[in-house]
């Protein structure tokens, strides 16, 4: 599986203007010429950088009230509505996608960063509700309830000691919604106008026009992006289980 991310991470530093292993010499220049002349690519980054931060902030938002509802409270067709939650993971992405632009024709959100920054928000939520849930659950409900014996609102429970507690989970579930989100291809085919193309829009269409590694340079980048983020994603539940640990000795 990361055989072909090595062979695209190498391709992209080779001398010659099309895929040539081994690489008959080394240099930057796919690089330059991708952040520097391919305007497409600039505008598709801002775009991409833009959707994703809005989906993050409303998959997290949403994901999160969802998450403590299901946790939290006991109601009829609880598990219905979680596995409803989870669809968009298990629904073909070309089968979401054309569905989400049938209905964004018909109420006119098709080819809007709106739209597109609501679809990907559905596409991550999956993810942030099973990790928040996930935290909640190793989380007694006897603290919230200490808190509002001392006078704290409902409200004002939950923003200063279920989220502070739960704080690793929101960030690895961010992390997870914005990758899903930067990354997205499938979905954002059927969505986008050319005047709000994302960054993996962009690379689609420049690999039918063109062979040399520029694409592979811009791919580099984009998987070099999504590995810090997991790995920081990684080190923050780390430290989380470190200082647990020390809180039980």
């Amino acid at each position: 599986m990361l055989a072909p991310l090595a062979l695209v991470t190498v391709d992209s530093f080779s001398t010659s203007t099309f895929g040539q292993f081994p690489p008959p010499g080394i240099t930057l220049h796919w690089y330059m010429h991708a952040v520097f002349e391919v305007t497409q690519f600039r505008r598709g980054l801002s775009n991409s950088l833009i959707v994703a931060l809005g989906a993050m902030v409303l998959a997290l938002s949403l994901g999160t009230l969802a998450a403590y509802g299901l946790v939290r409270y006991k109601f009829r067709f609880r598990e219905t509505l979680q596995s409803f939650l989870l669809l968009p993971i298990t629904m073909p992405s070309i089968v979401f996608g054309v569905a989400v632009f049938l209905l964004y024709i018909r109420i006119g959100l098709y080819g809007t960063l709106l739209g597109l920054i609501m679809a990907h928000a559905l596409l991550g939520l999956p993810f942030v509700v099973t990790v928040v849930a996930a935290n909640l659950r190793t989380l007694g409900r006897e603290y919230e309830e200490a808190a509002m014996d001392l006078g704290a609102s409902p409200t004002a429970a939950f923003f200063k000691v279920v989220v502070p507690s739960i704080r690793p989970g929101l960030l690895v579930s961010a992390i997870f919604a914005f990758v899903v989100s930067f990354d997205q291809v499938d979905v954002s085919i059927f969505l986008v106008r050319p005047a709000i193309s994302t960054l993996p829009i962009e690379m689609f269409n420049y690999a039918g026009n063109y062979q040399d590694p520029t694409l592979s340079a811009v791919s580099t980048i984009m998987i070099a992006i999504t590995a810090l983020l997991v790995v920081v994603g990684g080190l923050t539940l780390r430290t989380q289980e470190y200082r647990r640990f020390l809180d039980r000795r």
